[in-house]
């Protein structure tokens, strides 16, 4: 087991909208990479990591909302990026996330986050 945390990364919606940083921090990241991608194609997930120059140690598909957070706990992911929060939602607690911003789920001409009440809660 290495002694470095585990880097949870989503393909479409985050690496697939900023491959260069992706690429850097992934042969940066001292630990191991498994990218979890909500995709049927395992192979075409490969081709586009590959394109785009993705270091990864493991893909794992999904296919379903909940089963990202699985694998999660499963592998022992300790810091994860997706762009979805419907992908976040079930991720246990000790496990750092990130939301990577996109026209997906920001609406950049009304500056703000477009969230459901599933996965939204407003605090003011």
């Amino acid at each position: 087991m290495s002694e470095y945390t585990t880097l949870g990364l989503d393909l479409d919606g985050c690496i697939t909208e900023a491959p260069d940083f992706f690429s850097d921090w992934t042969h940066s990241w001292p630990g191991k990479v498994i990218v979890i991608t909500y995709r049927r194609d395992r192979a075409k997930a490969i081709a586009d990591l590959d394109e785009r120059n993705i270091r990864y140690d493991e893909v794992v598909l999904v296919d379903r909302m909940d089963a990202k957070a699985a694998v999660i706990a499963e592998h022992g992911v300790t810091l994860y990026v997706d762009d979805q929060p419907e992908m976040l939602k079930n991720v246990p607690a000790g496990v750092n996330v990130m939301l990577f911003r996109n026209e997906g789920n920001f609406d950049f001409a009304d500056q703000r986050w477009m969230l459901s009440h599933d996965t939204g809660k407003l605090v003011c």
